[in-house]
């Protein structure tokens, strides 16, 4: 009955960080709010999503890409407790498989929500036209291969970050049962508005 993916983030309008995430099973959907790491924090009431990726755009509106299966982007109230708009963006093809484990981001003006094939891998989903699409997907990360023994699956539910140097990684976490998920971490290139991962 945990917290299944969650999502946290700074917003600069307010200086404050919102964590946002759900209960499946019991307790509902939550917003948890600080203007300090350490907090202390305050609990909000929100909608329960699935998997839930937060992105606070430059006009400051809040938006979630969530869901399994079929993926969807909500436009959040600007408290960011309550929703004012939610649409399926995206169905998993069938070839693939369920997507879900969205990470939401907005780049050089472009939308793109990482998701999961678990536990084979990572694509992305681009929109040039707006966070509720329509959006174009990609692989990312799909079976790759890694270098230490008994590492268990392809890397897979994670995201991308940009160091301060404008470097950008791709980490995600490896499962390797009984052991748990095993940290993973690799460089990501950009070309034509599409991320890729460099092997080394």
């Amino acid at each position: 009955n945990g917290i299944w993916a969650s999502s946290l983030r700074y917003r600069e309008s307010n200086n404050t960080f919102y964590w946002i995430g759900c209960m499946h099973n019991v307790g509902g959907g939550y917003v948890f709010t600080a203007t300090s790491p350490e907090g202390p924090w305050t609990k909000h009431s929100a909608p329960c999503y699935y998997d839930v990726g937060l992105l606070i755009d430059d006009d400051d509106t809040m938006y979630v890409a969530y869901g399994n299966s079929a993926l969807n982007v909500a436009q959040l109230s600007k408290d960011g407790f309550s929703q004012v708009r939610s649409q399926k963006v995206f169905d998993s093809p069938t070839d693939i498989g369920a997507l879900e484990g969205s990470r939401f981001y907005k780049i050089d003006g472009n939308y793109y929500i990482l998701v999961t094939q678990y536990a084979n891998g990572e694509y992305v989903l681009r929109s040039t036209s707006g966070p509720f699409g329509p959006y174009t997907l990609q692989k990312l990360a799909v079976k790759l291969p890694f270098s230490v023994a008994g590492a268990g699956a392809s890397p897979h539910q994670g995201g991308i970050v940009e160091t301060q140097n404008g470097d950008w990684y791709y980490m995600a976490f490896n499962d390797s049962y009984p052991a748990g998920r095993i940290p993973v971490l690799a460089p990501v290139t950009w070309s034509n508005g599409w991320p890729s991962v460099t092997l080394v």
